[in-house]
C-alpha cells in the first residue's frame, strides 16, 4: 500500500509541474476562449496541489480524498485531452 501511494504521489508531483508548465507555455498565445479553459484548469489545478499528498494520508472511507482523487483524474483527462502529443508527457498521466 505504501509503494502504491508513493507511486500515486510521485504520478500526481509530475502531472502537477507538467501542467503548470503546459499552461504557462499556452497563455502567451492564447486567445479570450483558451485563456478561459487555461484559468479554469489552473484553478482545480491549485487546488489539487495543495490537497494531494494531504488526501494521500487521509482514510480513503473520508470524502476528502475522494474529491481529492476526481480532481485528480479530471487533470489527468485535461493532460491526456489536450497535450497528450507533448514530448513530456507520461503515460501514467493517462486517466
Amino acid at each position: 500500500m505504501i509503494v502504491q501511494n508513493e507511486a500515486k504521489l510521485d504520478r500526481d508531483r509530475a502531472l502537477v509541474a507538467f501542467l503548470r508548465a503546459r499552461i504557462t507555455e499556452r497563455a502567451p498565445a492564447a486567445d479570450e476562449r483558451e485563456r478561459q479553459l487555461l484559468a479554469g484548469t489552473q484553478r482545480v489545478l491549485d487546488e489539487f496541489a495543495a490537497n494531494f499528498e494531504r488526501a494521500a494520508k487521509v482514510e480513503h472511507t473520508d470524502y476528502f480524498p475522494g474529491q481529492i482523487d476526481a480532481l485528480g483524474w479530471s487533470l489527468r483527462c485535461t493532460a491526456f485531452a489536450a497535450f497528450s502529443e507533448h514530448p513530456d508527457f507520461q503515460m501514467d498521466f493517462k486517466p
